[in-house]
């Protein structure tokens, strides 16, 4: 089954209790809920291989016994129809493309699994911690900490690429990276990575993730590699403007499988002024491709 067609068909799964008939005999604790708080869950990462420890994980899906009870925004009380000793996982989820109707598990942190004590009328309180799959490929990170660029304008740009090292723009470490479109007229800023990346095609999970901040829209997307041909792939992902730091979590599965004989694949950004923005500024860091 594809991957993520079982995910869309589970997200908007949610627990329904079925009403007992009344001839039954009911033990006394049943229909009674244990509860398991939910706060935070913590992700950490070993950093040369893996990159930033950044996250934004905005819900978790929570089985008990591997049945799925529900998925809930944290923080949460999640109320279980079960007491005694159970096994219990928690999925750590995300917005897919920063869309709150796309909320989805990452399928690249592994779950948080143990086996407890429930007990009816109660709370348990549970601190998750996850970390990515020892399988996931990290093809191409950039943190902006290394003296050169792995991205690169394209002959269209008419702005450059810039690296900051100013304390109140940098998210973390000593530099991030900056499209900056301060002196019109200038009207394009596009650059692509300067190598090209192999990557799985038929449904294949592949994700770009970033921390960024911005006054201005910009678009992420991919050049496909044929023999002899790269082609600018048009189903582009648009990134909406964001005050602060945020982290987004980019889906490029469908992107990368379109083109079925591509021999690798370009990640490109893209920054086209919006209407009343004299000066777009974009703030990015982290950026990770994997699958």
């Amino acid at each position: 089954m594809n991957y993520f067609k079982f995910l869309f068909s589970s997200l908007f799964l949610f627990p329904v209790v079925a009403l007992l008939p009344s001839c039954e005999v009911i033990n006394p604790d049943e229909g009674i809920p244990s509860y398991i708080q939910i706060d935070t869950i913590e992700f950490s990462t070993n950093y040369l291989v893996e990159g930033t420890a950044s996250h934004k994980i905005t819900d978790v899906w929570v089985y008990v016994d591997d049945e799925l009870v529900g998925t809930y925004e944290l923080p949460a009380t999640v109320p279980v129809l079960k007491s005694g000793s159970h096994k219990i996982t928690v999925n750590a989820g995300i917005k897919m493309n920063g869309i709150a109707a796309t909320r989805i598990p990452y399928p690249f942190y592994k779950p948080y699994e143990l086996t407890t004590e429930l007990f009816a009328d109660s709370i348990i309180k549970l601190e998750p911690e996850v970390a990515y799959y020892s399988s996931t490929n990290f093809v191409w990170m950039e943190d902006f900490e290394s003296p050169g660029y792995t991205l690169e304008v394209t002959s269209i740009s008419d702005t450059s690429l810039n690296r900051i090292n100013a304390t109140t723009d940098v998210f973390e470490g000593s530099s991030s990276g900056l499209f900056a479109m301060r002196n019109p007229p200038h009207i394009l800023f596009e650059c692509k990575t300067i190598n090209e990346y192999v990557l799985p095609k038929g449904g294949t999970p592949v994700f770009l993730e970033l921390n960024y901040k911005c006054n201005n829209t910009f678009r992420i997307g991919i050049f496909a590699n044929e023999s002899g041909l790269s082609t600018q792939v048009p189903q582009t992902i648009l990134i909406n403007k964001s005050e602060n730091w945020n982290k987004i979590y980019v889906n490029l599965t469908n992107e990368v499988s379109l083109f079925v004989n591509a021999v690798n694949y370009n990640v490109y950004f893209g920054v086209i002024p919006d209407e009343g923005v004299p000066e777009p500024m974009v703030y990015i860091d982290n950026i990770k491709l994997i699958y």
